[in-house]
């Protein structure tokens, strides 16, 4: 089977940027993005869509997928991109992390252990089955749901039936995706629950 990366997983490569004539115009021995959030030009982000662990590629990236009719001017290392210019990529997808930092400050972060279906995930408001296991640091299970021919665990998302890291993960998960989610006290019980100076594990399937 083919494993491709996908929008939110970070995402490590290597390359080096030409004009036609050969100028370099920049070049890295590794730096890591998001598809979703996108690098350089919108050419290595499409094409690391298409690409599986390990592999290199040249592309050619014509004016529309580099930087158009305006170019880019020279900034610091970064060479100057003239209008309406193509680009020459030797790019190497060098691995992926199937972890996505869900609040942006690493207080809850999701790491898929197996790919949902389709590209819908729910929103504000969306009724959602799972099963779950919580634990605390030290691997203890405080809370186990949806296990042992038990019926999933369903709550409706945002309207507080849950902790805060919870509904924000699941928001971010697709239909049956299996995921490792570490929730900080801030959004699990804080310092006045079970869990104080503890970090809340789930490991979800929807």
């Amino acid at each position: 089977m083919c494993f491709h990366p996908r929008l939110r997983w970070r995402i490590p490569v290597k390359y080096v940027a030409k004009l036609e004539d050969g100028t370099v115009v920049l070049k890295s021995d590794g730096v890591e993005f998001t598809v979703e959030e996108g690098y350089f030009c919108p050419a290595l982000a499409k094409a690391v869509m298409t690409m599986k662990k390990g592999e290199k590629v040249i592309l050619t990236a014509k004016p529309e997928y580099a930087f158009g009719e305006n170019g880019r001017p020279a900034s610091g290392d970064e060479g100057a991109v003239p209008w309406n210019a193509s680009l020459q990529i030797d790019l190497e997808l060098v691995s992926w992390k199937a972890v996505s930092d869900i609040t942006k400050d690493k207080k809850v972060l999701k790491k898929t252990l197996k790919e949902g279906e389709g590209y819908e995930c729910p929103n504000d408001g969306a009724v959602v089955q799972v099963k779950l296991i919580g634990k605390v640091q030290d691997g203890t299970v405080f809370v186990k749901k949806g296990h042992d021919d038990e019926q999933p665990f369903e709550f409706k998302i945002d309207e507080e039936q849950v902790i805060d890291g919870l509904d924000k993960a699941v928001m971010n998960m697709k239909k049956a995706e299996v995921a490792l989610v570490t929730i900080h006290p801030e959004y699990a019980f804080g310092s006045s629950g079970s869990t104080q100076k503890s970090t809340l594990v789930q490991s979800i399937l929807k």
